[in-house]
């Protein structure tokens, strides 16, 4: 059996070189041999005209120097595929709350520290950092490294994100088991002997 797998596996080599050879040479359908054209009858010969009077020699001007040859550019990689999913978390801007660490208002940047980690971001266009410093608890929307929003969170904002909600109102029978209970009898007055 495997003397036959072999003897096969040899003869689909020697075709599928035959075939690859077949394929490169190119064979050009045989054109059909042109008609003989008559032959034309002579003209005759016409008369040579005199030679006319050389132009007098040009001055030479100083020629252009030649532009130097432009290197050529490097191919610039494509851009691996982004998947759709991938696409819409990256067009998605992230939210962040955290204390700022520092901040540049002339460069624009500034650090906020979350839950989790530290981003150093760049305030956008539309982005006034002014007003917020250090220490101060901000929410941050940003992508890349690139912030479109900043905003300041105040202590209200803060304490009311984080209280739990109000209970609901108490029925009175409710209100009458809370009551504390009542006082114990008064001792008796001990004996005088």
């Amino acid at each position: 059996m495997k003397k036959l797998f072999s003897v096969f596996v040899a003869l689909m080599f020697v075709l599928s070189l035959s075939a690859v050879a077949l394929a490169q040479t190119k064979d050009t359908p045989a054109t059909p041999a042109k008609p003989a054209t008559p032959a034309t009858p002579a003209t005759p010969a016409v008369p040579a005209m005199p030679a006319k009077p050389a132009m007098p020699a040009m001055p030479a001007t100083s020629a252009t120097p030649a532009m130097p040859a432009q290197p050529a550019k490097a191919a610039v990689p494509a851009k691996a595929a982004v998947p759709a999913k991938a696409a819409k978390k990256a067009a998605k801007s992230i939210p962040l709350t955290g204390t700022v660490e520092a901040i540049d208002v002339a460069a624009g940047t500034f650090t906020v520290k979350g839950k989790k980690e530290s981003v150093d971001l760049k305030a956008g266009a539309k982005v006034k950092l002014e007003g917020i410093g250090v220490g101060d608890k901000v929410l941050v929307s940003y992508k890349d490294d690139t912030a479109s929003s900043v905003k300041k969170v105040t202590a209200k904002k803060a304490a009311k994100k984080k209280a739990p909600l109000t209970a609901a109102p108490m029925s009175t029978s409710t209100m009458k088991e809370m009551k504390a209970p009542p006082a114990a009898p008064p001792a008796a007055p001990a004996e005088k002997k």
